[in-house]
C-alpha cells in the first residue's frame, strides 16, 4: 500500500488507510475498544475532583483550559501511562502556559454564540466536558462536540461522548469519517455547515492540528 500512497497525503490521511488496512486484514474494526474504555473511566475517576479544582480557583476557566490541555496527554501513541495522569494534572495546574492567547480566547467566546468543539481521544474528553461547562458559565452557548464517525486507533466516537456524559453538555455529532483528524473533504455536509458557521473552533489534538493548520 505505501508505495501507492501520495506524497501530498498529511499524517492523518496515511494512518487512515494504514489502520482500515489492518482491521481488514485482523477482522477487528475496534481493536483500541478496551484501551478506550478503561482511559474513559480513569479520567472520569477524576472528574468530580478536578470539578472542585476548577470551582475553587481564581479563574476558573483559564483552569479548565489548562485541564483540557492537559487531556491532550491522554494518548497511546507516545506510551502514555494511565498511572502518570495525577502527575501530568498537577503539573500542568502550576505551570504558565507557553504560549498563552488565554485573553483572545475569552474575548472570543463573550462574542460568540455558537462553538464547534473538535474532539480529540478517549479519556481526553473528561477533560474536554470539563472545559465546556464552565464556557457555558460565561455565558449562553450552543456547543456542537465532534466526534469520530467510525473507531480509529483511541479517537474519541459518539459511544465514548456518550459513556462520559457529553450529552449533557453539548449536542454531539459525527464529523462523517474515520480519519484520525478533521480532513473536510471527508466530513459529511452537516458537519461542513457547523464548521464554517462556527464563531470559534475548537481544534483538539496532533491529528486536528494536521489536518486544519492550512484551513
Amino acid at each position: 500500500m505505501i508505495p501507492e500512497l501520495s506524497l501530498g497525503l498529511r499524517p492523518p490521511e496515511i494512518a487512515q488507510r494504514g489502520y482500515q488496512l489492518i482491521y481488514r486484514i485482523t477482522g477487528n474494526s475496534d481493536p483500541f475498544y478496551k484501551a478506550k474504555v478503561t482511559a474513559n473511566h480513569a479520567a472520569l475517576a477524576l472528574y468530580s475532583d478536578l470539578k472542585e479544582v476548577i470551582a475553587s480557583s481564581e479563574e476558573p476557566l483559564l483552569t479548565a483550559c489548562k485541564l483540557a490541555i492537559t487531556g491532550n496527554s491522554i494518548d497511546l501513541a507516545p506510551n502514555f501511562n494511565l498511572s502518570d495522569m495525577d502527575v501530568i494534572v498537577n503539573t500542568a495546574l502550576t505551570s504558565p502556559l507557553v504560549i498563552n492567547d488565554y485573553q483572545q480566547f475569552r474575548s472570543s467566546i463573550s462574542n460568540s454564540q455558537h462553538i464547534l468543539y473538535l474532539g480529540d481521544n478517549a479519556g481526553e474528553i473528561v477533560f474536554d466536558r470539563l472545559l465546556i461547562e464552565e464556557l457555558h458559565q460565561v455565558k449562553e452557548l450552543e456547543i456542537d462536540f465532534v466526534v469520530r464517525e467510525r473507531p480509529i486507533i483511541n479517537d474519541a466516537t459518539l459511544d465514548d461522548a456518550m459513556t462520559v456524559g457529553m450529552d449533557k453538555v453539548a449536542r454531539i455529532i459525527s464529523s462523517g469519517s474515520d480519519a484520525p483528524a478533521t480532513i473536510l473533504s471527508q466530513c459529511s455536509s452537516e458537519m461542513l455547515k457547523l464548521y464554517y458557521s462556527a464563531d470559534v473552533i475548537v481544534a483538539k489534538g496532533q491529528g486536528n492540528y494536521e489536518s486544519l493548520d492550512e484551513e
